[in-house]
C-alpha cells in the first residue's frame, strides 16, 4: 500500500495506490472506489470533513461493513474524500479544506454530503463514489454534477461503521458515471431478489412543481420519450399526496434532533471550526425540544404511510433536485440558496421519509446543465428499479 497526501485537498483527504487494495476477486475487480471520510477504514481516521477532528480521534481498527463488502467484490479504496462538516448539509462547501469541483458545472456548486466521492467520480478518477444519502446526500449531488445515484431500501446495506448523523435516515449510497458500473455495484451490494417488472410508473404534477422550469423542462422531455417507449406504462397525476412542507420541515427537525443528540457536546466546543451551513445547521438542531421530536417522529410515521401507499406497486417519477446546482457566490448567505435547499428538500424527503429505494439518472436542461431524474420504486424492490435504470439507458432516454 501506498499512501500519498492529495494534490486536490478539496476532493481528498487522504489517497493511496491503493489505500486499501481488494480482498477477493469478483464484479468489481479493476474498480476504483472513493469513500467519503464518515466510514471507518481500518488504520485511517474518520475525519468527517473537520480537522478538529482529524486532531482528535485515533485511527479505526476495523472496516465498515459496506466497504468490507465492496472489497470483497474486488473494488480497490483509492482514497477517502471530503464531505461537508460532519457530513451535516447539502452544498458541498467545506471551508477548511475547499469545495471539490463540479466538473460538469463548474462556477456551481457540487452538491454535498457526498461532495468530494462524487466529484472524484465525475473527474474520472474514481468508478464508484460511496457516499450516505440520509436526507438526500447522493442524490443531490449525483443531479447537480451528471452522475448515476442509488440508494437501497433502508436496512438492505449495513450502517456498520458509519460515522452516523441521524439513525433515522442515514443509509449507505453511492454514485457511479455510467449505468453499466450503478448496476454491477449496486448487484454486489445488494440481497438477491427475483426481479419483477413493473406494469406502471406514475408522476405528480403537484410534486413536480416544486421544481424550476428548466428542471422540468428537462424530465418533461424524457417522460414524453418514456411514453413512446416499451417502459412501464406511465400515468400522470395532478393529485398531491400529502403537505410536502410540513414533512420537509419534519424532517429537519427529526435529523436535527438526533444529530444534536449524537454530537451536540463536541460540537458546543468546536463550534468556530465549522463551516457556515453545518454550524447554521447544529446550531438550529440545538433548539429543538424532545417534545418537538416526538410529535415530528409521530407525523413521519403517519407520511411514511401515506407515500408507500401512494407509491404502491408501481414507479413514482419525480426531479432529484429542485433546481440546477446554485452558483457557487450564493453561498453561503442569500435568501436563494436557503430557498433552493428547502425545495430540493421537499422532493427528497419521499424517499426518506418512506425508507423506499430510489435511483437518479442525469438529465440535461435546455442550456445544457446537468439535472436528475429520480425513480423511487417499493420497499425492497431494489433490483428492479435497477432494471428500469438500465432500460432507460438502452432506449436512449438518459441525456
Amino acid at each position: 500500500m501506498s499512501e500519498f497526501v492529495p494534490v486536490d485537498k478539496a476532493t481528498w483527504r487522504v489517497q493511496g495506490d491503493p489505500l486499501v487494495a481488494p480482498t477477493g476477486d469478483g464484479p468489481l475487480a479493476g474498480m476504483r472506489l472513493a469513500v467519503t471520510d464518515l466510514y471507518a477504514v481500518a488504520g485511517q481516521q474518520i475525519g468527517a470533513g473537520s480537522g478538529r477532528r482529524l486532531a482528535e480521534v485515533p485511527a479505526e481498527t476495523g472496516t465498515a461493513a459496506v466497504v468490507t463488502r465492496l472489497l470483497g467484490q474486488g473494488a480497490r479504496v483509492v482514497g477517502l474524500t471530503q464531505t461537508d462538516d460532519l457530513g451535516y448539509g447539502h452544498s458541498g462547501v467545506n471551508q477548511q479544506f475547499g469545495t471539490p469541483p463540479n466538473p460538469r458545472a463548474e462556477d456551481r456548486l457540487p452538491g454535498g454530503a457526498t461532495s468530494g466521492a462524487a466529484s472524484a467520480v465525475a473527474q474520472g478518477v474514481a468508478d464508484i463514489g460511496l457516499g450516505v444519502d440520509t436526507t438526500g446526500s447522493v442524490r443531490i449531488p449525483a443531479s447537480y454534477q451528471g452522475l448515476y445515484g442509488f440508494a437501497p431500501s433502508r436496512g438492505a446495506v449495513s450502517t456498520e461503521g458509519l460515522f452516523p448523523l441521524s439513525p433515522t435516515f442515514d443509509t449507505p449510497a453511492w454514485v457511479c458515471g455510467d449505468v453499466a458500473t450503478l448496476v454491477a455495484v449496486s448487484g454486489a451490494m445488494l440481497p438477491l431478489t427475483a426481479e419483477t417488472p413493473f406494469r406502471s410508473a406514475l408522476t405528480s404534477d403537484g410534486i413536480n412543481a416544486v421544481a424550476e422550469a428548466g428542471v422540468l423542462g428537462a424530465m418533461r422531455r424524457a417522460l414524453t420519450s418514456w411514453e413512446k417507449s416499451s417502459l412501464p406504462r406511465l400515468t400522470w397525476t395532478d393529485t398531491d399526496i400529502g403537505r410536502l412542507p410540513d414533512w420537509y420541515e419534519a424532517v429537519v427537525d427529526v435529523q436535527g434532533y438526533e444529530a444534536w443528540q449524537l454530537h451536540g457536546d463536541w460540537v458546543s466546543a468546536a463550534m468556530t471550526s465549522l463551516g457556515d451551513e453545518p454550524r447554521r445547521n447544529f446550531v438550529d438542531a440545538s433548539r429543538i425540544w424532545e417534545s418537538t421530536y416526538g410529535r415530528k417522529m409521530t407525523m413521519l410515521a403517519e407520511a411514511s404511510k401515506t407515500i408507500t401507499a401512494y407509491v404502491g406497486d408501481r414507479l413514482l417519477l419525480l426531479p432529484a433536485t429542485s433546481s440546477v446546482a446554485p452558483e457557487r457566490t450564493s453561498y453561503p448567505s442569500g435568501d436563494r440558496f436557503r430557498n433552493t435547499m428547502r425545495t430540493t428538500g421537499m422532493l427528497t424527503c419521499l424517499a426518506s421519509i418512506s425508507g423506499l429505494p430510489n435511483a437518479t439518472v442525469p438529465l440535461r436542461t435546455d442550456d445544457g446543465m446537468p439535472a436528475g431524474l429520480c425513480l423511487v420504486g417499493p420497499f425492497g424492490r431494489d433490483r428492479d428499479v435497477l432494471a428500469v435504470v438500465g432500460s432507460l439507458d438502452e432506449a436512449g432516454l438518459i441525456d
